[in-house]
């Protein structure tokens, strides 16, 4: 059977119709009026549409990078990269990590929490959907337990403690990765407890940590501050629990070690 034979008439204004839409996404709607292109010939628009095109799509890669610098991080992780299956972390819940990717957690302004040992994933895909998130133009920002305890105490002492806190309460995701790697000082744990209690409800907070949230305690100074900050983070929260799971960063290495063949053994 023939296929029907779509006319140059038709073909234009499918241009003309993707050019504009174009035009409606980079916010100029004076060029996204079709009015502008009626009479051009297709082959002129087709040219304009996949110049254009092209444009946009560099453009977004730039900002997307630009967001993802300020955002604190370094490389761009996806989806297909973080792989598991059911036998990977026997004391997760069935389908959380697929609810987890969707990051409509983020959305309903929920909490994620993930604890595991070393070497389980927590990081990568707390980075993967902070990259997911940034795609679909929600704030982010990405910190080491340290580095936000760190700058927190130099906030103290530069009298600008006040602005860091504005700044990291109001961003759509807040990622702090391996929570209890350091220990605060009362009042460097009274600001970032400030941080946590004004996001409570509002934002979606991350946390990835080594031990137990009842281990927590133990790191925070002020026990009753640390209850607060526990319920907070709690209320609502999703939780991944990685515990059980096979260190990925090992078995990568002893994947390839076994991989070595006699002869390149040898000549090492």
């Amino acid at each position: 059977m023939q296929l029907k034979q779509e006319k140059p008439a038709e073909n234009s204004a499918a241009v003309i119709n993707e050019i504009t839409k174009l035009f409606e996404t980079v916010n100029l709607p004076r060029l996204a009026d079709e009015g502008l292109y009626m009479g051009i010939p297709h082959s002129i628009l087709a040219g304009f549409h996949s110049a254009l095109d092209k444009q946009c799509t560099e453009n977004e890669e730039k900002r997307f990078s630009n967001r993802m610098r300020y955002a604190g991080i370094h490389r761009e992780r996806v989806e297909e990269t973080f792989k598991w299956d059911d036998n990977t972390y026997p004391l997760a819940e069935k389908g959380i990590i697929e609810k987890i990717l969707t990051i409509d957690f983020i959305r309903q302004k929920k909490n994620l929490i993930i604890p595991g040992p070393p070497g389980t994933g927590k990081t990568m895909l707390s980075i993967i959907v902070a990259c997911k998130a940034l795609r679909e133009n929600f704030s982010v920002r990405y910190k080491t337990s340290h580095d936000i305890i760190t700058e927190l105490q130099e906030s103290r002492i530069g009298k600008g403690l006040s602005g860091y806190i504005n700044k990291y309460k109001s961003c759509d995701l807040l990622i702090i990765d391996d929570l209890t790697y350091v220990t605060p000082d009362k009042k460097t744990a009274q600001a970032f407890f400030s941080i946590i209690d004004k996001r409570y409800n509002l934002k979606s907070t991350v946390i990835t940590s080594n031990t137990s949230m009842k281990e927590w305690a133990e790191t925070f100074p002020d026990k009753s501050m640390c209850s607060a900050l526990l319920g907070r983070l709690q209320e609502e929260a999703i939780f991944l629990n990685m515990n059980g799971a096979k260190d990925m960063r090992l078995q990568r290495e002893m994947d390839m070690l076994e991989n070595i063949t006699p002869l390149e053994q040898a000549v090492n």
